[in-house]
């Protein structure tokens, strides 16, 4: 099942219309988060690989949607663990990402994997949920936007 994204989200990573971004679609699937990334030569780091910043990213957007798409709410990130890459990615390559939610950690625990299904990369991060008040504070703001309301319960 896609999960819903405003199709205005001007977000690098997952807004469907930014024209630079990697308009990563996000469904959920089981227990998991799922999204294809097709790599292509506006991705390159090093000469037809991927750049890794932008792998670190994806994940990154994953591990974010995966909180969403389980959760049904946002949360404040705490602590990202370092990309473990495995091998470069080369252009033409298209990857999934699969993020799952472990609840008694607080951890969203995200991989990219290849056509074959083999592991590219992981990555974690933790989660918590504070009051939308404590969002506020923690964000800087007077006032969520109004698409954050519904998705930070009082």
């Amino acid at each position: 099942m896609l999960l819903e994204n405003d199709p205005a989200n001007p977000c690098f990573g997952c807004g469907p219309e930014n024209p630079l971004g990697l308009r990563l679609a996000f469904a959920r699937e089981g227990d998991d988060v799922r999204a294809q990334l097709r790599v292509t030569e506006s991705m390159v780091g090093w000469p037809q690989r991927l750049h890794s910043g932008l792998l670190y990213l994806a994940l990154l957007e994953t591990a974010n949607w995966t909180v969403y798409g389980t959760l049904g709410r946002v949360g404040l990130p705490t602590r990202t663990g370092a990309l473990d890459g495995k091998r470069w990615v080369r252009v033409g390559e298209t990857l999934t990402l699969r993020g799952s939610w472990d609840a008694a950690a607080r951890v969203a625990r995200c991989e990219a994997l290849d056509e074959r299904g083999e592991l590219v990369a992981r990555l974690e991060r933790e989660y918590v949920f504070p009051t939308r008040a404590e969002f506020r504070a923690r964000m800087g703001e007077d006032a969520l936007p109004p698409e954050f309301e519904e998705l930070v319960p009082e």
